[in-house]
């Protein structure tokens, strides 16, 4: 039986070489480090990691790791909050593959609310985001600068963006419902992106797995893994976790 799969596995391998393929063994680990994830699946796939898009900055945690993971990558991160952007940018502003734009991914382009909680990493465009519905937040209405995917990519002639980060507490789904001319094209091969749970929760805007899954399978995409930030358990239980998504090659 040995002398049988040693066989299967090097016609496999010789047919994976010819369509220029790489075999990720079954035994190596998802779901633990989202952007060794990323890594690997680029590599097997051939896709280059040239742009990255992070959008709910914050102060730049996401846009360092990033930076450092991906060397030949242009990092394009997006934060709305003035307050929040200058620390961005005194973080990360000199850094020579680093754009900053003061603005959020949305559903339109202008000014829109935002509301602002004393935790920046809190703040959303919507005030029912399921963070701040579970702990009873209040936030403060600001104005700020909002535009699409779609036509931030086309104003600044981007054709493709190979990761795209997703931390917009609670408007992720809109935020991709309004990106349909890049998802239709396949221009964005990564969709790594916040969640809460898998249904949607009463009374809370987003944050939902299978709602975010439903705008994204029609286009082909696929998902990867989920990683755990934390499970509170005290109360009606709530967690903040991630999830990595990824658009195969056809073949």
């Amino acid at each position: 039986m040995g002398i049988i799969r040693a066989h299967i596995s090097k016609l496999v391998k010789q047919i994976l070489t010819r369509h220029g393929l790489m075999l990720i063994r079954p035994t190596t680990r998802f779901g633990h480090d989202p952007w060794a994830d990323i890594q690997r699946l680029a590599a097997a796939w051939h896709y280059p990691i040239a742009m990255v898009f992070d959008v709910g900055a914050n102060d730049g945690d996401t846009a360092c790791l990033a930076l450092d993971r991906f060397p030949n990558a242009r990092m394009v991160s997006f934060e709305p909050h003035p307050d929040t952007f200058k620390c961005l940018m005194k973080r990360l502003g000199g850094h020579r593959r680093f754009v900053g734009v003061n603005m959020a991914l949305g559903t339109q382009s202008g000014s829109v609310d935002m509301f602002e909680y004393p935790s920046s990493k809190i703040n959303s465009l919507s005030d029912t985001a399921q963070y701040a519905v579970r702990y009873r937040q209040e936030g403060r209405r600001i104005s700020v600068q909002s535009i699409t995917l779609d036509l931030y990519c086309a104003q600044n002639n981007i054709h493709a963006v190979d990761i795209l980060k997703l931390d917009t507490e609670g408007y992720d789904l809109m935020v991709l419902q309004k990106s349909r001319a890049m998802l239709e094209r396949g221009a964005i091969k990564f969709v790594y992106v916040e969640f809460n749970d898998l249904q949607p929760m009463e009374d809370a805007m987003g944050g939902d797995l299978i709602s975010i899954d439903a705008v994204l399978r029609p286009y082909g995409y696929r998902f990867v893994a989920s990683y755990n930030d934390y499970i509170a358990t005290d109360g009606q239980m709530f967690g903040v976790s991630n999830a990595l998504f990824a658009l195969p090659p056809i073949q």
